[in-house]
């Protein structure tokens, strides 16, 4: 029996950019939460990897959503993303193969709102990308609130090729959500 196993761990890190201080003391203030913590796709064979319905070349080990949430103590535009190795410019690296990260629905305070990239809509594809800050997005501006949930589906890819190993083994993947 094979292994595989992605973690997604939350970090609380602050943007490395060269931001007022003013906005970097807002940042810190806010708390972030992401539930769950990791998830673990469990124990499969590979036998059972490939009989996973596939889009690709590549065996999915299935989709798994998690919640992020951002709470401030005041109202203010909430800026995040999501910081992992890429292996191209759609997909986060794990392990021998790929992680694909969507969007699924963005509120804040309870509201339905559109999200976009920093500089572009979002309207292309729903799949978060390696660089990607995001903002949510309301009424032709930046939104401003003090609670921001984001649902987002985590789905581990890995190649056929990949997928052939000889003994139990573990493939991790390790991202950090931050707040801009």
């Amino acid at each position: 029996m094979q292994r595989w196993i992605v973690q997604i761990m939350l970090a609380w890190l602050l943007s490395a950019s060269a931001s007022a201080s003013a906005s970097a003391t807002a940042s810190a203030s806010c708390r972030m939460t992401l539930s769950p913590g990791a998830v673990d796709y469990g124990v499969l064979t590979r036998a059972q990897l490939l009989a996973r319905p596939s889009s690709g070349d590549d065996g999915s080990f299935g989709v798994r959503r998690v919640h992020l949430r951002i709470q401030c103590p005041d109202v203010r535009s909430i800026r995040w993303s999501f910081a992992a190795p890429s292996s191209d410019a759609l997909h986060y690296r794990w392990a021998p193969g790929r992680l694909q990260v969507r969007i699924v629905t963005v509120r804040l305070d309870g509201a339905p709102v559109q999200w976009q990239r920093e500089g572009e809509w979002a309207g292309a594809t729903d799949l978060l990308q390696p660089g990607d800050r995001i903002v949510s997005w309301r009424a032709g501006s930046i939104a401003t609130g003090r609670h921001l949930d984001v649902e987002l589906d985590i789905e581990a890819r890995v190649s056929d090729a990949s997928s052939r190993v000889a003994d139990l083994r573990r493939f991790d993947g390790h991202g950090t959500f931050r707040l801009e």
